[in-house]
């Protein structure tokens, strides 16, 4: 998950570091600096999805870390991954 910078509660300064983080991602979710996650998706659903997606990741890496340095997956594989889960797997 993408990580965006810092900014206050009050203007647009958030909702403009989202915007300029997910520009240059694919995810549907951004985790601004010192905030918890915003997340996109065509509607609602889509949305609440991919909330629901960020907070059982950070579950399990939490857990990995407990058992000490998780094993990256390299890019090329998680690209392939992504690639199937778009367009083979049946969620769009």
């Amino acid at each position: 998950m993408p990580i965006g910078p810092f900014a206050l509660i009050g203007d647009d300064s958030i909702g403009r570091g989202i915007v300029e983080t997910l520009r240059a991602s694919r995810s549907p979710a951004v985790l601004m600096q010192n905030h918890d996650p915003f997340t996109v998706g065509r509607n609602a659903r889509e949305s609440v999805k991919a909330a629901a997606m960020c907070e059982e990741v950070a579950r399990r890496v939490h857990i990995a870390r407990q058992l000490g340095d998780p094993i990256p997956i390299p890019q090329e594989k998680i690209d392939s991954l992504y690639e199937r889960y778009q367009n083979v797997y049946g969620q769009h």
